[in-house]
């Protein structure tokens, strides 16, 4: 029995700080005599900085490692169970070839070059983890490659881990398939499949089995090689479809509202505080937001329009991200932060007031009970700047952290505004009988081809609320229950707001305008809030009543907007809208139906658009024939996404479209969630013939939008589904063309 057998216990339990000792310099002369390796390094693996081993790699070639220089592998914390040892770093010191015993590597390893080794003599059999830095994802399929060698009856394996791990213990993903052994063909180089992994996750190579009380067992490696398309950085800037939160330009506070970030991505004064490796960001889709949250599928709360949120992990650096307010230059009443949040189990994040040194005022938790609220923080007043503060102070480090934030908003006075008048409790039944409100005629009403409104005359049909909260009656007069100012009389409109509410009253689609002005007159309640808005753009009414004018220019069909909020019951009242300046004349709901729907996609969607939400999502491509779009391995989804319309009265949507492959479905969604579960199936999985077909499918009066989804996750099966959309008519509901 060759000594080097009995050299490899030394190599469970001692290290090789030990093994330099004279009393092991036999043991170390037998071990370069027969393999002819010597230990280098101290046995350590030379592994680059804590830091980097901490972060996501950059690339998949980041994880090449001959262990000639440092590597970006190192053994894993042994956790008793899938790591009980460890592979120790070891130089070849002269030509000799390899054992023949020891299999099925090269027999001639290059004199001077390195490679690693785990071996065990004890009964009890041993293994030993080495494991690489944090990968954010795999996209695709990938491999992982690398020489081996193995002494009787030791094996290797291939594991992918979680990214992090659980009370030093790995966490398994799965196990690749491999066939890697010692009975391979000579000069074998390990090849291991990867498939594709959608979150952090790192790769470690188990040596095991390293067990013989007689003649030892060990494992040899060397030349790591790993190839795939990778996620080069952190994976949650891609969840929720998220957009970068972007500081805005600072400009003075006229009011508290004007720190509302209800619409964060038009209007919020809200930003990280500081340059950190994780950001605040805006959410814009609520996709796998379960599976993120770790919650179960009886609870269904979720944001319902964009929002705010912070995701980290422990491989996120401290100090976590800050949201933070702009400052608020002095208040003289009490000041009310309120919104909705959403935490995940384990997350805890806390709420401040602070000064403009940072210096914490006041600060209270975010409950996991009281969530999704919404919630009230009050702050007395304070006669120097302050700004609110939200910031994650831990989290559950075995999963990830998570907290969204929606519907900001705030209320108070700042020391630069007169107080409101004192008004009367808003009661929505006595407001309903004061103004002796109706319901207007609708949306699909004929209306004139100007945006010029005076309510006292007229519904202004060219004028038009969506859900149902505006009504129309008579201002009160010389009402103590509810005061209104001289200037509003007759008939006007109305938003009457039961508690934390939003609603819109939007013009029809104005073709084009060039130095156009829209003045609104108006009064609110207190706690009643109004703003114009056109073009991105708003202008609050920061009175209790007066006029709001907003100046639009555009060559692009747009619309203006009087969006009425509220924090408790509350009124809103507008009773005339003027123009001035060039406005084009509005064309009829007919006119802007086809405009919108009507496409023969020869060259361009129309004013339809093909928006990429999803990694397997790909776009349509407008041509000759029509729109075409390619669906195979991966790319399961192309969508074409109507605007925004108002229906005359029912129709039919005719869609004429050439499907090519068994397994792929044409599916016409409702709404502009585009996902499958609310869609209508047009046509497939059962082709047979690759023909053009026309489908019909009914709109009745309240659509506003629809979406075409071309669907195939069958390419593995039946290949890659070639769709053209040639055309989308619409007709009336007779079966009469329309446009």
């Amino acid at each position: 029995m060759p000594p080097y057998h009995y050299l490899l216990a030394l190599l469970a339990f001692l290290s090789f700080a030990d093994a330099c000792h004279p009393r092991f310099e036999k043991e170390l002369r037998y071990l370069d005599l027969y393999l002819g390796i010597k230990p280098d390094n101290n046995g350590d693996i030379p592994s680059k900085d804590s830091a980097q081993f901490a972060s996501y790699i950059s690339s998949a070639k980041s994880l090449d490692c001959d262990f000639e220089s440092e590597c970006l592998w190192r053994n894993a914390p042994s956790d008793g169970l899938l790591d009980t040892s460890d592979f120790w770093y070891f130089k070849k010191t002269d030509s000799k070839l390899l054992p023949v015993q020891i299999q099925p590597g090269r027999a001639d390893i290059t004199e001077g070059s390195h490679l690693v080794l785990a071996g065990n003599t004890s009964n009890v059999a041993e293994s030993a983890v080495l494991v690489s830095a944090p990968i954010a994802c795999q996209r695709k399929s990938g491999n992982l490659t690398f020489h081996y060698w193995l002494y009787n009856n030791a094996r290797v394996e291939v594991i992918v881990v979680r990214a992090t791990h659980r009370r030093r213990h790995l966490q398994t993903l799965f196990r690749p398939k491999i066939n890697c052994h010692i009975l391979r063909p000579g000069n074998d180089i390990c090849n291991v499949h990867i498939p594709s992994v959608s979150e952090p996750f790192r790769l470690a190579i188990r040596a095991f089995n390293l067990k013989d009380n007689v003649v030892g067992s060990m494992v040899m490696l060397k030349n790591l090689t790993y190839r795939a398309e990778t996620c080069g950085e952190s994976p949650f800037p891609s969840i929720f479809g998220s957009m970068p939160l972007v500081p805005r330009p600072s400009l003075p506070i006229e009011t508290i509202s004007d720190l509302d970030c209800d619409r964060p991505r038009s209007k919020c004064r809200w930003s990280n505080a500081e340059s950190t490796v994780s950001e605040w960001r805006i959410g814009r889709n609520v996709d796998k937001w379960k599976e993120l949250m770790g919650i179960s599928g009886t609870e269904k709360t979720h944001p319902t329009s964009a929002f705010l949120f912070l995701a980290v992990d422990s491989l996120s650096p401290r100090r976590y991200a800050t949201l933070r307010s702009e400052l608020i230059p002095c208040t003289q009443a009490t000041t009310t932060l309120s919104m909705k949040y959403w935490l995940k189990a384990g997350t805890q994040v806390e709420v401040c007031s602070v000064d403009v040194d940072g210096i914490a005022l006041s600060c209270a938790y975010l409950s996991e009970e009281d969530s999704p609220g919404p919630i009230e923080i009050d702050v007395d007043a304070y006669d120097q700047p302050f700004r609110f503060t939200l910031e994650m102070i831990a989290f559950d480090e075995t999963s990830i952290g998570l907290v969204a934030i929606s519907d900001i908003r705030l209320k108070g006075l700042l020391c630069s505004e007169e107080p409101p008048p004192i008004v009367t409790t808003i009661d929505p039944p006595t407001i309903v009988s004061l103004f002796g409100l109706q319901q207007g005629p609708g949306a699909n009403t004929p209306y004139p081809t100007d945006l010029n409104c005076d309510f006292s005359k007229d519904y202004c049909s060219q004028w038009v609320n969506d859900d149902g909260l505006v009504a129309y009656g008579v201002a009160p007069r010389n009402s103590e229950k509810f005061p209104v100012p001289s200037g509003i009389k007759g008939n006007v409109a109305t938003f009457v707001l039961e508690g934390m509410k939003t609603s819109i009253l939007r013009s029809r689609e104005v073709s084009c305008a060039y130095n156009a002005s829209i003045t609104v007159t108006y009064m609110r309640s207190e706690h009643g809030l109004v703003r114009l808005c056109a073009l991105g753009h708003c202008v609050d009414g920061s009175k209790v009543s007066g006029e709001m004018t907003i100046m639009a220019t555009s060559a692009k069909p747009f619309e203006f907007s009087i969006e009425a909020a509220s924090h408790k019951n509350a009124v809103v009242v507008i009773s005339e809208i003027s123009v001035s300046g060039n406005v084009c004349p509005l064309k009829t709901m007919q006119e802007l139906v086809c405009d919108k729907l009507m496409c023969n996609f020869n060259g361009n969607l129309c004013n339809y658009e093909s928006p990429v939400d999803k990694p397997d999502d790909v776009p349509l491509n407008a041509g000759p024939e029509g729109a075409t779009a390619t669906l195979d391995v991966g790319q399961h989804r192309a969508i074409l996404r109507s605007a925004r319309f108002d229906l005359p009265a029912p129709l039919i949507l005719n869609i004429t479209i050439t499907q090519a492959t068994f397994g792929s479905r044409v599916l016409l969604c409702p709404d502009i969630t585009s996902e499958s579960e609310s869609c209508q199936e047009l046509l497939g999985p059962r082709v047979e013939t690759s023909e053009k077909k026309t489908v019909m499918f009914p709109l009745d009066e309240g659509a506003q939008r629809f979406a075409v989804v071309l669907y195939h996750d069958k390419a593995e099966q039946f290949g890659a589904a070639h769709f053209t959309v040639h055309s989308i008519d619409i007709r009336s509901s007779q079966n009469e063309i329309l446009c």
